[in-house]
């Protein structure tokens, strides 16, 4: 005889608490106790509760994925997760069909999605279905148009097609202790580290590494308050803070700027170990959410790699979709001239970095550039420059504009004939060709500020760009 509904209740709830002990030995949350770590406390409602597989009086089939909704500092947030101790978190097409729901309400309802992933993959015994169910919940995702962010924690395995599916979303976490995303298993690998959670953010398959489930699932939260509509009143800095221009002497690190830059400690690095001389992450500016877009010079003098052109132009088609100002930083002496940088298709991803800065009028985005340091060559050109389309566009008093760097350009034109005269006739060049006053007579940037308004003259045209 089938069990009632208060039977079968209480037998998942049994077997919830009989779950968390056993993933508690493995360092492991439960997908109950994710969505409690997520959500603010209490309010987290279930979707699809008794959706399952098998025997109508089985519990092991009902849970290997949690779906629902809850609130986050008053935000509405939809999520999913699996669940290792239930079928391993196997794939179902009745946990395709909770998942696909979830999509579609988030969608729907314009609010940010979290999923979480910690799953062996498909059941072999499923067959072709499998890959069906996985190809479901790849196309319903693809298919969604989101004005908010999708987030994917890697809490556990997440391989093959669970990981072209992960790897769709906008935010990636991965926990150091407990996840691993791959498309070879481990053990066919030659290089096991490769599905490491360090390596992942060192070759920029995640944004971020935590230490374990319970602060990856914090982190994602974490994200989601950058876009609850009630996050600027949690920012305490005043837009007329005057910018330290001790920040910006000698060989600085474009960090300081940064975090000099934007609201007190709200900067929030992306993939931070990858492409170090190309810096992109979110950021306050005068309570206004951004992402920031910066060369680096302390890596290779901020000279654009193949890889950094990727990191960057994919951020900003990410920023585009959800319709978020950029703010670049640009110091670069160019773009990386070496045999490596071409066969990685240089050409190609600064053709993507420059389309991407190109989209930001097009998809009726707005940006700010501004030249912190040197801006030479190719580097002017696709690093948000005006004739990219972008909004506004600043230089400071000491900065450099221009065609190439200016040593570059007096040995190039073969202007000095005694070489101890180089650094002389350099600095003479820089001071004729390279003046950022010769690009505002152009109209390349809008205004030369002083360095001590950095700050300020930003937040005022945020706040311009978005009335």
């Amino acid at each position: 005889m089938s069990k009632s509904i208060s039977e079968l209740r209480d037998l998942l709830n049994q077997r919830t608490n009989e779950a968390t002990a056993e993933l508690e030995k493995i360092g492991k949350l439960s997908a109950r106790q994710r969505m409690d770590v997520i959500f603010d406390e209490g309010t987290f409602v279930e979707i699809g509760a008794f959706v399952g597989s098998g025997d109508a009086d089985s519990t092991d089939g009902y849970g290997a994925v949690i779906t629902g909704y809850g609130s986050i500092d008053g935000y509405l947030v939809f999520a999913f997760a699996q669940d290792y101790s239930r079928l391993h978190g196997a794939m179902t097409a009745e946990q395709t069909a909770k998942i696909a729901n979830i999509i579609h309400m988030a969608a729907d309802k314009g609010t940010p999605l979290i999923g979480v992933f910690d799953s062996a993959g498909t059941k072999i015994d499923d067959g072709l279905t499998s890959l069906d169910n996985l190809g479901i919940a790849i196309s319903t995702l693809s298919a969604c148009k989101f004005d908010e962010p999708t987030i994917a924690v890697i809490s556990g395995p997440c391989g093959g097609s669970a990981a072209v599916f992960a790897s769709m979303f906008d935010y990636k976490i991965i926990a150091k202790k407990t996840g691993s995303l791959y498309m070879t298993p481990k053990n066919i690998l030659e290089n096991k580290s490769l599905t490491d959670a360090e390596e992942l953010l060192g070759n920029g398959f995640v944004d971020i590494v935590t230490e374990d489930d319970e602060s990856a699932c914090k982190e994602a939260a974490d994200i989601c308050r950058y876009y609850s509509t009630t996050a600027a009143d949690n920012v305490e800095d005043s837009p007329e803070r005057e910018f330290s221009a001790s920040v910006i002497a000698g060989e600085f690190d474009m960090h300081d700027v940064i975090n000099e830059l934007v609201d007190k400690g709200t900067f929030k690095e992306l993939q931070s170990t990858h492409a170090q001389s190309m810096i992109t992450g979110l950021g306050f500016i005068d309570g206004i959410l951004c992402g920031i877009v910066a060369n680096n010079r302390a890596k290779n003098n901020g000279k654009i790699c193949p890889c950094g052109a990727k990191k960057a132009s994919e951020f900003i088609d990410m920023l585009n979709r959800t319709c978020l100002p950029v703010v670049t930083l640009v110091d670069s002496e160019g773009t990386i001239m070496a045999d490596k940088a071409e066969l990685k298709g240089l050409a190609k991803n600064l053709a993507g970095l420059a389309e991407a800065y190109a989209n930001i009028a097009n998809d009726g985005c707005s940006g700010v550039t501004v030249v912190i340091g040197n801006a030479f060559g190719t580097a002017l050109s696709v690093m948000g420059s005006k004739s990219l389309g972008i909004s506004m566009s600043f230089a400071l008093d000491d900065s450099k504009i221009g065609i190439m760097n200016p040593k570059t350009a007096v040995e190039f034109l073969d202007k000095v004939e005694d070489e101890s005269k180089v650094e002389e006739a350099a600095a003479e060049w820089a001071e004729t060709y390279s003046n950022p006053l010769a690009a505002a007579r152009e109209g390349f940037v809008d205004d030369i500020i002083k360095t001590s308004e950095l700050r300020a003259r930003v937040a005022a045209s945020l706040l311009m760009l978005g009335t």
